[in-house]
């Protein structure tokens, strides 16, 4: 006689605990694994800034100078090259290069120029402008338009070439998180600044007084928050404003990582002590800065900020916070958090 086992299943109450553990398990793995993942983004973000310091250096070396901050345009309201666009050749895009003309002749000119040419088509010239470039894309980024192009917020619509070609507000050059510091004073005029990259200037090491490893280069600005900027061009090289000379550079007026949200007091981006003429980034707690010496350095959101004026020595005053002092090459001050 064969005596037959029953199997016994599961209780209810023991499913629930299982799923109960389970969820459990998941829960403490989960921002794990988001803190993996943004690490590996904020490294590939690190290694833009390193591609891009080894780009300024070997522009230095063949030039005698770094790059200016943007090209000087003769009039408002007229497109003009970023240093970005002009060290191409550096970040092995010498083709790209020759096709913008950079090193022809004031870029407006060359948006002019379009609609009268046989051998240009203005379609094929605007994707070119709007190519995703990653060098100076950080992957921690979000909120720009389609595949890489710059945030709604940035169009071109109202500058002499784009307007020559009738883009209207549809032109949209491709996005860059990489700002260059202009430096302590908040002026969009080619007036001489405390920083690397300003408007027609033509810095080299030996302006650096405060040493190369103490001085930022590039810093970051987040899309989503801070609208970013450009890798292309500065649609009014004479104007500030949403579209003005902040699509390329930055300053040291607003803090790190401002607040844009203003319900909750935070101030608009678009302000000169917004986060949209600064430096800001999407990962937690800071922002990366390209320092002249090559290296790349996270700086809290908590660093000293105080900006004291904006004269020609505004910069010196020793009231100045570690943040002002290390956005600006030559003021002589000891920076300490």
């Amino acid at each position: 006689m064969r005596i037959s086992k029953k199997m016994r299943g599961f209780t209810l109450v023991e499913l629930l605990v299982v799923i109960a553990i389970i969820g459990i398990l998941i829960a403490l793995l989960l921002p794990a694994v988001q803190q993996a993942r943004e690490a590996a983004r904020r490294m590939q973000c690190t290694n833009n800034f390193k591609q891009l310091g080894i780009a300024l250096h070997n522009y230095h070396d063949t030039i005698g100078s770094f790059p200016p901050g943007w090209m000087r345009p003769a009039g408002n309201n007229r497109e003009s090259f970023a240093w970005s666009a002009l060290i191409l050749p550096q970040l092995e895009q010498p083709a790209m290069y020759e096709e913008l003309q950079v090193s022809k002749r004031q870029f407006v000119e060359t948006l002019e120029d379009i609609p009268g040419l046989t051998n240009y088509n203005a379609a094929e010239f605007k994707k070119l402008g709007e190519t995703p470039l990653k060098a100076f894309m950080c992957p921690s980024d979000s909120g720009y338009n389609g595949d890489g192009q710059s945030h709604n917020n940035r169009h071109f619509n109202g500058g002499t070439g784009n307007n020559a070609n009738s883009w209207g507000n549809s032109w949209h050059p491709g996005v860059s998180n990489y700002m260059g510091v202009m430096g302590h004073r908040d002026t969009a005029a080619h007036n001489k600044n405390s920083g690397l990259l300003y408007g027609g200037s033509s810095t080299s090491f030996k302006d650096i007084i405060d040493g190369s490893s103490n001085t930022a280069f590039v810093g970051e600005r987040d899309t989503l928050d801070c609208r970013s900027g450009n890798w292309l061009s500065v649609r009014n090289g004479g104007g500030a404003g949403s579209r003005g000379v902040y699509t390329a550079v930055g300053h040291s007026r607003p803090k790190l990582n401002q607040d844009a949200d203003t319900a909750s007091g935070g101030i608009r981006w678009s302000n000169s002590s917004g986060c949209g003429e600064g430096f800001s980034s999407l990962h937690p707690g800071g922002a990366l800065f390209l320092l002249g010496d090559g290296s790349v350095r996270f700086v809290t959101e908590t660093i000293g900020h105080r900006w004291v004026g904006n004269g020609n020595n505004a910069h010196k005053n020793t009231n100045n916070g570690a943040y002002q002092r290390m956005l600006s090459r030559d003021d002589k001050l000891v920076i300490s958090e």
